[in-house]
């Protein structure tokens, strides 16, 4: 399987991509991403929390373009910036849900890509262990992970 880079904005976590600072999904840029990889997709788990690890996000079928643009809308099937579907957070939502760590507190958030031939199937409806199941489905050719902290 290939190696996807990943580089979370150009300063890494800002305050806009906070619960509390704007809740904004941040741009998330590819590296390495091969040629045959036309869509791509991401979860994002706040590792902070012991050994439950919250999904914070999880979205697929993004057009490989060498980067996961920000801001997407909130929904199941967002239009902007770039068609996608984004399955249930551990929050109930349809949304990235940043971290909201208290003052001097560090979160660590682990970003994981996922670079497929053919788009996910799978419902939008789906948690994040059914998404990882379902990228498991032989389509999928390209990793990377990067661990990203951020502290309130």
């Amino acid at each position: 399987m290939d190696t996807i880079t990943i580089h979370v904005g150009t300063h890494g976590l800002t305050a806009s991509s906070t619960f509390d600072g704007g809740n904004i999904s941040p741009k998330i840029e590819l590296l390495g991403v091969p040629k045959e990889v036309q869509y791509v997709g991401m979860i994002v788990q706040n590792k902070s929390g012991g050994e439950n690890y919250k999904c914070i996000w999880s979205v697929w079928n993004i057009p490989s373009v060498g980067y996961i643009p920000p801001g997407y809308d909130v929904g199941p099937a967002p239009k902007f910036p770039f068609p996608a579907v984004q399955g249930v957070n551990d929050f109930g939502e349809h949304a990235w849900h940043g971290p909201s760590p208290g003052l001097g507190i560090t979160d660590r958030l682990l970003f994981q890509v996922f670079g497929r031939t053919e788009p996910l199937i799978i419902s939008a409806n789906a948690k994040m262990d059914e998404v990882i199941e379902a990228f498991r489905d032989g389509k999928t050719t390209a990793h990377g992970s990067l661990e990203v902290t951020y502290q309130g």
